[in-house]
């Protein structure tokens, strides 16, 4: 995992011109401190201006989701991040990628395969996390993964 995350943020290294700011380890991190309910992990690494999109499609701040984890109502057992992709645009990155969540949640949360999309920040020379979505994948027969068209 944390090579995949390595390897696409050094390619985005090199596309960018060596421009790219982003620590290659952030998007684990970020997972990790969501799969252990790390809020002092969490306050570090989300920006002051986050959002969390649940796979639910339910939309919380930064303060209003490091609530949820620290009172037990979200549990977040399983979240992989996996076949990562990063686009830069100026200092901001946007990453992709798909795997596996289970949890629970008020209200519910889906479980299974999901599509993640992830928005890092400058914010004053340190990257954070500024967007966390997770969307629900139907696989289908020409599809298992979610990557149809990415392959």
């Amino acid at each position: 995992m944390k090579f995949l995350i390595a390897a696409a943020c050094c390619a985005l290294a090199l596309f960018a011109g060596g421009a790219a700011q982003a620590r290659p380890d952030l998007v684990e991190l970020y997972a990790e401190a969501v799969r252990t309910a790390d809020a002092a992990e969490l306050e570090r690494l989300l920006a002051p201006n986050y959002w969390h999109i649940g796979a639910n499609g339910h939309i919380q701040d930064k303060e209003h989701f490091i609530a949820a984890i620290k009172a037990g109502k979200m549990v977040i057992k399983t979240l992989h991040i996996r076949n990562v992709r990063a686009s830069m645009v100026g200092k901001t990155i946007v990453v992709t990628g798909n795997g596996i969540m289970q949890g629970t949640s008020e209200p519910p949360l889906p479980e299974g395969l999901m599509r993640y999309t992830l928005v890092l920040g400058d914010n004053g020379g340190k990257q954070q996390v500024v967007l966390f979505q997770a969307t629900p994948v139907v696989p289908s027969a020409d599809c298992k993964d979610g990557n149809c068209a990415l392959r």
